[in-house]
């Protein structure tokens, strides 16, 4: 991002510096002195307790004077009652309150699934009799937790931020009385005198936030129902300059069958669409589970062509591979033998992206038609067949695919023979490394010490188990 923009609803002037891609960022701790400081009572009752600090830059280079930041933090809740399905939003409230410009990285606040970044908020929320409510997050394949792109806000003397968050994104409401605890510890940054850039190490002290809320979820009807998802709906088609990015999370968190179209749209988007994150219309439409929503899945992971109205512009005819690959990705973490004949057709019909990852998917089906593709697909002339036949072998999770994959340790092709090692690594938990730059001579030495591990282990063995990287 480039230039300064404006945020009207709080007199906000945000810096638009370098957006850069950061994954568990770290910041060194000033020394600080903490006030805390309680504040009237809010509404519905509860106490705010509002944290002040101030804070000496006193771990950057001597040249530097000492500078002090002073604010005030806290997360309010817009009421105490709502009805199930209706957005919960949590805001958090920056204040500077201090003579001294600070500044603190920004992103759009959507919930990532990567627990360790610095500064981002947590929410815990709990019923009335102090259980834990269930988090509706995925779990992604493999443990993922991707990156996160940051800008930046700048917050001179007087004015305040606001971000709104989607608590629907960590707990799924059912009617009843609930406490949410909501906790943020933000890195300040502060402008180095020497230049006209803000210091990025060590901070100048860290926003400190914490409060408790109860709140109530009653049961509701439909026509309530469309009547809360009403304003988003709209938001969605509103014309530039208007930002539909709120409105699709909310959309896409809390899927209800009368709005099917527009998650299909959401999902459908161009590639170049960066409003909002398509993945998650689809995991939306999976969600939402009707017939009709698995059907939209289905016609995604096909490529089948599309034509209708679309937010600022028109979709595409057809699905891209990425978008289609991750609708393939869904359809076989649900496994619903039904699904099979469509990805058949996938395979069938193209040798590209979306015929490898279909391929990759049967494992997950646990069905003699899909095996008979897998283990035939082995025997592919093709390399890349024959290195998503493997993979797809290896989600079998079954300790009857060790002998195929034991036998591709010993194919001509140097890449099909990595990728069965690795297979072999995963379902088994050994550790015996076949070098990338290794030739037929070392291939065939680990693939006698797989058989010999193989002869010592074969009646005992039991692969580890292994749940769905989603819950659909």
């Amino acid at each position: 991002m480039a230039g300064r923009k404006t945020d009207r609803s709080t007199g906000l002037s945000g810096c638009g510096g370098p957006v850069k891609k950061e994954v568990a960022p770290t910041f060194r701790s000033a020394r600080a002195k903490l006030q805390f400081t309680p504040t009237p009572l809010g509404r519905g009752g509860h106490r705010l307790f509002a944290v002040v600090l101030v804070s000496a830059l006193s771990m950057i280079s001597p040249g530097i004077c000492r500078a002090q930041v002073s604010y005030v933090a806290r997360f309010t809740l817009d009421k105490q009652k709502f009805i199930q399905d209706e957005p919960v939003f949590c805001n958090f409230v920056i204040e500077n309150t201090g003579a001294r410009t600070f500044s603190f990285r920004y992103r759009f606040p959507d919930r990532v699934l990567n627990p360790d970044l610095e500064g981002e908020p947590s929410f815990s929320v709990r019923e009335q009799n102090g259980r834990a409510v269930p988090d509706p997050a995925p779990r992604p394949c493999g443990g993922a937790k991707g990156t996160v792109v940051y800008g930046s806000v700048t917050l001179p003397p007087g004015q305040a931020h606001t971000e709104r968050w989607l608590l629907n994104q960590w707990a799924r409401f059912s009617p009843g009385h609930y406490r949410v605890r909501a906790e943020r510890r933000l890195p300040l940054l502060t402008a180095d005198p020497r230049t006209p850039e803000f210091s990025t190490a060590p901070a100048a002290g860290f926003a400190l936030a914490l409060n408790e809320f109860p709140f109530e979820v009653a049961p509701s009807s439909e026509a309530e129902r469309r009547a809360v998802s009403q304003p988003y709906l709209k938001g969605l088609e509103a014309p530039p300059p208007a930002d539909p990015a709120e409105a699709a999370l909310v959309l896409t968190t809390l899927p209800q069958p009368f709005f099917l179209d527009k998650l299909v749209l959401l999902a459908r988007a161009p590639a170049s669409e960066r409003r909002w994150n398509r993945n998650r219309a689809l995991e939306a439409l999976a969600r939402l589970g009707t017939p009709a929503a698995w059907d939209a899945i289905v016609k995604i992971a096909r490529g089948e062509n599309f034509a209708g109205p679309f937010p600022g512009g028109q979709a595409p005819a057809r699905p891209d591979d990425a978008l289609r690959a991750y609708a393939i990705l869904l359809l076989g973490e649900r496994a619903d033998s039904a699904d099979l004949p469509a990805l058949f057709e996938i395979i069938a019909s193209t040798s590209r992206d979306p015929g490898g990852d279909s391929l990759r998917a049967l494992g997950f089906f646990h069905d003699a038609r899909a095996n008979d593709v897998l283990f035939e697909k082995l025997h592919s002339a093709n390399p890349t067949d024959r290195v998503n036949a493997i993979l797809g072998v290896r989600n079998l999770n079954s300790k009857d695919s060790i002998p195929a994959l034991l036998a591709m340790l010993r194919d001509p092709d140097s890449e099909v023979r990595q990728v069965a090692n690795f297979a072999l690594q995963g379902l088994t938990g050994q550790t015996i490394k076949l070098s990338p730059s290794g030739g037929r001579t070392e291939s065939i030495r680990i693939a006698e010490r797989w058989d010999t591990w193989w002869r010592d282990h074969n009646a005992s063995f039991v692969p580890a188990h292994q749940g769905p990287c989603h819950e659909w």
